[in-house]
């Protein structure tokens, strides 16, 4: 197995973890933020979906743009866009060669300068920290069973 198809393995993994505990949260939860300034349960869940599809795009298009997140208003909603986003970037990490990955990308933040698979490592890296939150957003607005974190 490729270095690329292995990365993609390893992040889908915590990906369908995610799309799991999203199905146990309900419509009246959606909205939940433990302070004032947070983004909502339903908000963070579709940040991390759509800014991941921005790092594994910019392996083949070294291109930093915000991603097109759709307006949910519903759980459903939500899991939709997550799954329509997990699709997408499923598909964009399919097409990467090992060589695309060892390829120096052209970022001007310093902890990404190098092989382009260190974009791939920060989506990595934001997934599992914003999964992190969700689990305890979710604890907090009340759901009893979440699912195990792999």
């Amino acid at each position: 197995m490729g270095q690329a198809k292995q990365m993609m393995e390893e992040w889908l993994q915590h990906r369908h973890v995610l799309e799991e505990l999203l199905a146990s949260v309900s419509d009246e939860q959606i909205d939940f933020k433990p302070w004032q300034d947070a983004m909502t349960l339903g908000e963070l869940a579709l940040h991390v979906a759509g800014w991941n599809d921005v790092f594994v795009s910019m392996v083949k298009t070294e291109r930093f743009a915000p991603p097109d997140i759709p307006e949910c208003r519903t759980m459903e909603d939500v899991q939709n866009a997550v799954k329509m986003f997990t699709e997408k970037t499923k598909a964009a990490y399919a097409s990467f060669t090992d060589a695309d990955l060892e390829a120096e990308n052209q970022s001007s933040h310093p902890k990404l300068k190098g092989p382009k698979k260190r974009y791939l490592v920060a989506m990595y890296d934001h997934e599992l920290h914003h999964k992190g939150q969700l689990f305890l957003y979710a604890r907090m607005a009340g759901v009893k069973d979440v699912p195990f974190f792999r």
